[in-house]
This record gives structure tokens, sequence and C-alpha cells, in this order.
């Protein structure tokens, strides 16, 4: 009798586990709660405000095609040496550098 119930539950499994594998394969992945689309790194980033960089970001969001993206990269690198200029002929522009965040390995 016990033996019987098993097989029976297990065929149930199996079969709920068939009919759900189309199901899951049409559900779009969405990213995990929490998660953020990856940013850019932002050349000479130390130089810009907040609010330059988030309206970067949206500018670049907004660019309806590759080209585009290209070339506001290329005038916002443009500002960002004359800014560089003005600091000194020593200053360097770096993209902002990504923060570790820990993880593995704690």
């Amino acid at each position: 009798m016990k033996r019987d119930l098993h097989i029976a539950f297990g065929a149930v499994a199996l079969i709920l586990t068939a009919l759900s594998s189309p199901i899951q394969a049409q559900t779009p992945q969405l990213p995990p709660q929490g998660a953020t689309q990856q940013r850019e790194l932002i050349y000479c980033a130390e130089l810009m405000s907040h609010e330059e960089r988030e309206a970067y970001r949206a500018s670049m969001r907004a660019a309806p095609s590759w080209e585009a993206k290209a070339a506001l990269r290329e005038a916002h690198r443009r500002d960002m040496m004359l800014r560089a200029q003005q600091r000194g002929p020593d200053f360097q522009c770096q993209p902002l550098q990504r923060r570790w965040r820990g993880g593995r390995g704690q």
C-alpha cells in the first residue's frame, strides 16, 4: 500500500514538472529584486557632481543607437579633458572606480 502511494506521488510530481517546463520557458527572466542595471564607468567622474553624472547616464539611456552613444561619450570626454586641463597639467582623468562590496572570502 505504501509503495503504491509513493509511486502515485512520484508520478504526479513527474507530470507536474513536465507540464510546468513549457510555462517556465515562456516566462521572461526578470532580474532579481533589488538588482540594478550595471552602470558604465564614467570618464573623469571625479570632476562631475552627482547631478551631472546622473544627467549623463540619463542621456546615455535615451540615446537611440550605438552611434549616438559613441558621440555622447566623445563629447563628454572632450569636456572632461578641458576641465582637467583647468585643474593643472599633472591632473589625470580616470573613470570612477568600482567599489568592493564584499562577498565570498570575507
